[in-house]
């Protein structure tokens, strides 16, 4: 049985909906490696629409807490869309969160800026997010969350320069007729790709694999993915100690295997009013395995050498 929270750690985790710690840099610290792992809770207090049941994932979410809470996991990560839209929608679906034990990394996804400007601001702190883009390290390996909405016109304010140069992007990939011309699409950026490549080369001088979380897919190619995809494989094929990536935003989910590094899209939770999906990823040397829960297939992954 799961011992109760400190009434300390419950009231803070209510207030903030999350465990947090300052992961600007890459923090270490000694853990098991077994990670839970959810995307796309996407609430909003509306009816359901077509597939998707958005009053459902305050219980979907619950329910993932529960059975996190029984395993000795290492943290969690939301892999983003926590919210469909409207700032109240935050209370709500953080509420479970305050029952967690494990500290959860929160991704940010586009569906969590369908806002008004004033409250996007907002997001990162009250999702508990320090850094959009940042890493910590475990034993063998180097967690990366990136933030694949960087130069987006989702995450940036009407009439800033920001939002200026997300959408001369958008146009920039529609000129290419790419599939995922799409506003609900963003893209790294090179400022911050450029920060990857040196996360992961410093992760190959200590000997540490690197798994990176984001919202986007980057493969198979298609209308979810980032719009710099093809940019953000080619960084991810320079450093071979990159051993798997995961990401959320199609909720339909899919594999696909890049230079023999795994890719994995996981379901949206949102999806379907009575089937949940989660998952858990323990990392071995050689591998991960990712047990799913509901809509969640179990995986295998060997990684690439």
């Amino acid at each position: 049985m799961t011992s109760p929270l400190p009434r300390r750690r419950f009231l803070r985790q209510l207030a903030l909906g999350v465990a947090v710690a300052p992961f600007i840099g890459c923090a270490s610290r000694t853990a098991g490696l077994e990670i839970g792992v959810i995307a796309d809770p996407q609430y909003a207090d509306i009816p359901d629409r077509g597939t998707r049941a958005y009053r459902a994932s305050i219980a979907k979410l619950a329910d993932a807490v529960g059975r996190f809470n029984a395993r000795p996991l290492d943290f969690c990560v939301n892999l983003g869309d926590t919210i469909d839209r409207e700032w109240r929608s935050y209370d709500a679906i953080l509420a479970p969160l305050a029952a967690a034990r494990h500290r959860w990394e929160h991704v940010l996804g586009n569906h969590d800026f369908a806002l008004l400007d004033e409250e996007k601001t907002k997001v990162d702190a009250r999702l508990g997010v320090t850094a959009r883009h940042r890493c910590f390290d475990r034993p063998g390996f180097r967690f990366v969350v990136l933030d694949t909405g960087a130069v987006s016109t989702y995450a940036t304010l009407a009439g800033s320069e920001a939002r200026r140069e997300a959408a001369a992007e958008l146009a920039r990939v529609k000129a290419r007729k790419l599939p995922q011309a799409q506003d609900w699409n963003g893209a790294v950026g090179p400022k911050q790709l450029a920060w990857f490549e040196g996360v992961a080369a410093d992760a190959a001088k200590r000997g540490l694999k690197v798994v990176v979380f984001a919202h986007h897919p980057v493969a198979p190619v298609g209308a979810y993915d980032a719009w710099d995809a093809t940019e953000i494989l080619a960084a991810l094929g320079r450093h071979r100690n990159v051993v798997a990536w995961f990401n959320g935003h199609h909720h339909a989910g899919g594999f696909a295997q890049v230079e023999g590094l795994p890719c994995v899209t996981f379901h949206g939770m949102v999806e379907t009013p009575d089937t949940n999906a989660f998952a858990t990823a323990r990392f071995l040397s050689d591998r991960v395995i990712v047990e799913g829960q509901g809509r969640e297939p179990s995986r295998e992954l060997i990684f690439r050498v």
